[in-house]
């Protein structure tokens, strides 16, 4: 920790220009329960958040902190989404989602404490061949089963292959980054899409469930090409080209299309039909 004479916000940990530790930042305390986290740095920096890497005490593990960025705690619709991320992730229990520690929040920041998920994202992992990429999307609908059929069912709306880990061990995908979930039954609102994965409905601030497996079928073409799925969307025709001619199998092709039609009726209606679709390239 070093003293900075460079103007940084209040709450945050590391200095905005050179990332070094600010002083007086190695620990960040929750009020309410006296829980303290050690700040050993930056795993990642988003449009909205930066992720840290910490360590606490009392459970004697590293976890991982996400904190707000410093200015977005004055906008309200950030804060709302963090909250939410927050509520919806300590209600969730599944090996392929992070579990939830702490959560707390004051006028200058907001912090989520969760499990550290120890793995390679596969934005940076090649399938062996596209049985494995299937097996990977096979997991991937498992978790989406479980959030589709909760008692009060939520929608991830940002799978993508970096929002993916395959743990360790077991060696199992993990669905991370909560930060643009939303209940089913809340109305359409905010507009939140990651270019080139996400479903056209979500450009206009609507979701569904086979928005998630629309997100699925981009991925898996992400995977299988290791190129962004936009390098073959053809907008003339609202559908992927070009994908047998980069090494996709015509079979698997023809789910991907089913995955990504442009009208979410047009979709698999349940995560269970895609387990079935997946299926049968895992015989």
């Amino acid at each position: 920790m070093v003293d900075c004479c460079r103007p940084n916000p209040p709450c945050v940990n590391f200095c905005r220009l050179d990332g070094h530790l600010l002083k007086g930042k190695g620990v960040i305390t929750n009020p309410d329960n006296g829980q303290y986290y050690e700040v050993l740095g930056v795993l990642a920096e988003g449009g909205m958040s930066t992720t840290y890497l910490v360590y606490n005490y009392a459970m004697e593990k590293l976890c991982v902190l996400k904190e707000i960025d410093s200015e977005l705690t004055s906008v309200a619709k950030a804060r709302e989404l963090f909250r939410r991320e927050a509520r919806i992730l300590k209600s969730l229990n599944h090996q392929g989602i992070p579990q939830f520690y702490d959560f707390f929040a004051s006028q200058n920041y907001y912090s989520l404490i969760m499990e550290m998920i120890y793995g390679e994202s596969l934005q940076m992992l090649n399938p062996h061949d596209e049985k494995e990429a299937v097996h990977w999307m096979y997991q991937v609908a498992k978790i989406l089963d479980y959030l589709h059929n909760l008692p009060q069912p939520v929608i991830h709306r940002d799978i993508k292959p970096s929002n993916l880990i395959l743990r360790h061990n077991p060696r199992e995908i993990v669905l991370i980054d909560f930060g643009a979930v939303k209940e089913v039954t809340q109305k359409p609102g905010t507009r939140i899409a990651t270019a080139g994965f996400s479903s056209p409905e979500q450009k206009k601030g609507l979701s569904f469930i086979q928005s998630d497996f629309y997100a699925v079928g981009t991925t898996l073409i992400f995977l299988l090409t290791r190129k962004s799925p936009t390098k073959f969307f053809n907008p003339v025709l609202n559908r992927f080209v070009g994908l047998e001619a980069a090494g996709i199998s015509p079979p698997l092709i023809e789910v991907i299309n089913f995955l990504t039609q442009l009208d979410p009726n047009n979709r698999p209606q349940s995560a269970i039909a895609l387990m079935d679709l997946f299926s049968q390239f895992l015989d």
